[in-house]
């Protein structure tokens, strides 16, 4: 089998004779071909942990942003079916007041800005 990247750099580093019998016992366990092996694998574990950790810390300002915002859409929905309770917003579409309702305390759900439309496209 031919080698598609071949290995030109060596890295040396020194270890006492209980290491090497420690890595060439790990080395049987693990089924690498030599401590080079099980050397190299160890580090490439090591460098692929460290990007997802780095990747991970990135995420969550992210997460805790999608966590605020579903947090105010539910308390919207939540207002909202609250009001819909109350006879304030009717989902119905039936004529005999208002589709809609403002909210007194300054809020404004997307319910609430959305105007009824005729099929013209002029608002109503």
């Amino acid at each position: 089998m031919a080698v598609l990247k071949p290995r030109e750099r060596l890295v040396y580093f020194r270890i006492t004779e209980d290491e090497f019998h420690q890595f060439a016992s790990v080395c049987e366990q693990e089924g690498a071909r030599s401590i080079s092996d099980l050397a190299r694998s160890a580090v490439q574990r090591l460098i692929t942990e460290c990007n997802r950790t780095h990747e991970a810390q990135g995420l969550a300002p992210k997460m805790e942003s999608l966590e605020k915002m579903i947090a105010e859409v539910t308390a919207q929905l939540q207002m909202l079916s609250a009001l819909r309770a109350q006879g304030v917003v009717r989902g119905d579409g039936a004529s005999g007041g208002p589709e809609r309702s403002g909210p007194t305390n300054g809020t404004k759900p997307a319910e609430y800005d959305r105007q009824k439309e005729e099929p013209n496209g002029n608002p109503s």
